[in-house]
């Protein structure tokens, strides 16, 4: 009983501070509170120990047998890694290849009232803020309409948006799709397949990046979670070009695959390589053609952002050990801030000032407020203005309000001082999902599937509506074009209108 309730303390105590490790080490606890157990009822029976030894062997191999001739393991059930178990003779429900777009509708220029581009992850300047606009946040007396739902392949993709075209990547049996959706009416408009498949079994399958959108020359640029980098038609989805980016710089792909979304400055498209130099990739976006590479680290999760920082501008990269910065027309390294570790880092660099930035992620590492000066010999440097614990940002990234940073940790909101670090508080299960910052409110699309808007507040929690929106885990960024919400998992995608604001 003491064993129980020790074991059932520390479960307990590893929930409730979102300790990353909760999940393997709640099973393994249990599983050793369960051993323990049978062997304490096998050595306290004096003359009868072998006898039962026995029956406790033979009861933990039918078990053990019965396990494995049942059941299979089907991925995660949510961020912390916590195992999902299916029957073996149980199907999947993935949708199969999309059906051929003969040509493009002509009406595609006339827009729904409220519309806007969202033409990246993250939006139009990669941060999480979307511009202002106007909606309704009595979502119990005017709740968003939904107006439309539709099946869409595997995959961890978010949507971009220019004019009426939604455009999202996702996995349909073998092909690695782009597909593209009227965000009117949900009706498929084009698609383009690449004959790959990226499968771990953690994480799902399928493609994790978000297209990149290039509105005024109507292109469109993806990675594939293989490291196919696309450059296709706006209006048609006609391929321009393709690199294989990992086979072009002998690169290894990324454990959890290739989840960087392709950025766009001057005439280029900048992009991150394998596990292994270069870091930072710069293509010519018309042709193709390498521009520049930099850096002799592994990539990571994360996607290079432009930031002016201290002055100057340059491209910001989370790597595999390290935090840098490139010069964007030579890809020069401006500075880099060692950041080590053995485990992934997804979360993107968040401006704090005109000469700082936040970098975070999780288990166990640590988040960084860092500081980028102008040298008096020329150059510049980096230093840490705090190191802490929180914000533990997952797959997701921080948002800064008036000097406080707020983001999902391990799961749970929290808002982090950053004067120095501290925590405020840490209130809300949202899971590990993803968030977009408008009209100073954070509206998060939550791991278990509801929509949920929440105002920053640094004394508590503050949340002012929720409604319910996909059916299962989520993953995928929400895509806030205007007053018309897009979100997405690896089963489902659904278009919401935001009610007008009266």
């Amino acid at each position: 009983m003491v064993t129980a309730m020790i074991v059932a303390t520390v479960i307990a105590w590893m929930f409730a501070t979102g300790q990353f490790v909760r999940s393997f080490a709640s099973i393994a606890l249990a599983l050793l509170w369960m051993l323990l157990t049978g062997l304490w009822w096998a050595f306290r029976a004096h003359g009868r120990r072998l006898a039962r030894l026995g029956i406790l062997a033979l009861v933990v191999i039918v078990l053990v047998t019965a396990f494995k001739l049942l059941l299979r393991y089907d991925g995660s059930a949510d961020g912390s890694a916590l195992p999902r178990f299916a029957w073996k003779w149980s199907r999947s429900s993935a949708v199969g290849a999309p059906a051929s777009v003969k040509s493009t509708p002509a009406d595609l220029s006339h827009l729904p009232s409220g519309l806007a581009d969202f033409p990246r992850f993250m939006g139009s300047l990669g941060d999480g803020t979307v511009p202002a606009v106007a909606f309704d946040t009595d979502w119990k007396a005017h709740p968003p309409r939904e107006v439309w739902r539709v099946p869409v392949g595997l995959g961890w993709s978010g949507f971009a948006v220019a004019g009426r075209r939604a455009i999202t990547q996702e996995q349909r049996g073998e092909m690695e799709c782009v597909t593209c959706y009227d965000i009117a009416d949900g009706s498929l408009l084009w698609s383009h397949e690449d004959k790959t498949r990226f499968s771990e079994q953690m994480g799902g399958d399928g493609p994790r990046a978000t297209p990149t959108i290039d509105v005024q020359n109507k292109a469109v640029f993806t990675m594939g979670a293989t490291g196919i980098l696309n450059c296709l038609d706006l209006e048609t989805g006609s391929l321009k070009w393709t690199r294989d980016i990992l086979s072009a710089n002998h690169a290894k792909n990324l454990m959890w695959g290739k989840s960087c979304s392709p950025l766009l400055h001057g005439a280029h498209v900048i992009v991150t390589a394998g596990m292994s130099a270069p870091t930072v990739i710069a293509l010519d976006r018309a042709s193709g053609k390498m521009a520049w590479q930099s850096g002799d680290d592994g990539a990571c999760y994360s996607s290079p952002v432009v930031m002016t920082i201290a002055g100057q501008e340059q491209i910001v990269s989370v790597n595999d050990t390290s935090v840098t910065a490139h010069d964007p027309a030579a890809g020069t390294v401006l500075w880099s801030f060692a950041w080590p570790g053995t485990m992934p880092k997804s979360s993107q660099p968040i401006s704090a000032g005109p000469d700082r930035i936040l970098v975070s992620s999780s288990y166990g590492m640590k988040s960084h407020l860092l500081e980028i000066k102008a040298r008096k010999a020329g150059g510049l440097s980096v230093t840490p203005v705090w190191t802490g614990a929180s914000p533990r940002t997952k797959f997701s990234s921080a948002s800064i309000v008036d000097g406080f940073a707020y983001g999902l940790d391990e799961g749970t909101l929290s808002c982090v001082d950053l004067r120095n670090g501290d925590r405020r508080w840490r209130d809300g299960r949202y899971g590990y999902g993803q968030h977009v910052l408008v009209n100073r409110l954070m509206l998060f699309q939550c791991e278990p599937g509801f929509l949920a808007l929440v105002k920053p507040n640094s004394d508590r929690l503050e949340e002012i509506a929720r409604i319910p929106a996909l059916n299962s885990m989520t993953w995928n960024p929400p895509a806030l074009a205007g007053r018309w919400l897009l979100v997405r998992n690896d089963k489902e995608a659904v278009c919401f209108e935001l009610p007008e604001k009266r």
